[in-house]
């Protein structure tokens, strides 16, 4: 399955024009934070994968130790398509295919941090399941969505889940700036 098959609408019957709320930047400084915080996390030699690098925001900000790739639809380059294994996802998803972009990256990176609402994550049971057979959640960062440019009023969260976990999560509140 393509990524442009779908994005926009999380369904067969996309269309394929990109949709507004696809496309929210993450502020710098936001994406910057979330990085740092996985930093103990990322020696050298990690690889990390930015499946939706949009203007850089998280792309650009990962460690200079990493080995970093990208894939961004509006550039031809699709996640969807993506054949290599990664250490690390470190993003803010595209919300009209989550359940199809989060099984993509279950299935390429060992940890997934991902920058979405917080009730994206738990609004259904197939994902809670799909979330406990990779592993588990290490911790959720949780911020208000107004402080990440997200057009809505949810709360939202950084959470980092990866493969086999199976300790506790790490459940705090975003640090204010």
């Amino acid at each position: 399955m393509s990524l442009h098959e779908n994005f926009g609408s999380g369904n067969a019957d996309a269309n394929p024009d990109l949709k507004p709320n696809d496309m929210v930047t993450t502020p710098r400084h936001i994406a910057k934070q979330m990085i740092d915080f996985y930093n103990s996390s990322l020696p050298p030699g990690t690889t990390i994968l930015d499946p939706c690098r949009g203007d850089g925001a998280f792309y650009d900000q990962y460690y200079d130790w990493c080995m970093k790739d990208w894939c961004e639809i509006t550039e031809g380059r699709d996640f969807f398509d993506w054949p290599y294994k990664v250490d690390w996802i470190i993003t803010n998803p595209p919300y009209s295919i989550f359940p199809q972009f989060l099984e993509k990256c279950f299935e390429v990176a060992d940890n997934v941090a991902l920058l979405i609402p917080l009730a994206k994550l738990v609004s259904s049971l197939k994902r809670i399941n799909m979330v406990m057979d990779y592993g588990g959640i290490v911790s959720m960062r949780i911020i208000g969505a107004s402080k990440c440019g997200f057009p809505f009023g949810f709360p939202a969260a950084a959470i980092h889940m990866k493969r086999g976990y199976d300790g506790n999560t790490l459940i705090e509140m975003w640090p204010e700036d």
